[in-house]
């Protein structure tokens, strides 16, 4: 199974309107269509699930581009792989030679500690 993620669909299509349009190209397993959680209405994207490869880029190839009522769409495979980025770890900073604690005291205009 191959899934596609289509964006730019007008927002007052559902489902099945979509369903019909891409089952030209090819077997469709299922189409989402992302609607707003509070207000039920199309975010203007969605994904379709194809039973294979070659239907997939048979929709992708007749789709991507085009338009539906004036909106321009976009389709690609939706299981590529985003290069996931590198944690960011908080590092404490570097004190550089000579450095002490009562200097920075007397910088903020705070006392020094006294030795114990």
């Amino acid at each position: 199974m191959t899934k596609l993620f289509i964006v730019g669909i007008p927002r007052d299509m559902d489902e099945a309107e979509l369903a019909e349009i891409c089952h030209q190209y090819g077997h469709v397993v299922s189409v989402k269509i992302i609607t707003d959680i509070e207000s039920g209405q199309s975010k203007g994207y969605g994904f379709i699930n194809m039973v294979d490869e070659l239907s997939a880029a048979a929709l992708i190839k007749a789709l991507d581009g085009g338009s539906i009522d004036d909106r321009t769409i976009s389709v690609r495979l939706a299981d590529r792989q985003q290069p996931q980025q590198q944690p960011q770890v908080r590092r404490k900073p570097v004190r550089p030679a000579g450095y002490s604690i009562d200097a920075v005291s007397e910088r903020r205009g705070k006392r020094p500690r006294k030795a114990s």
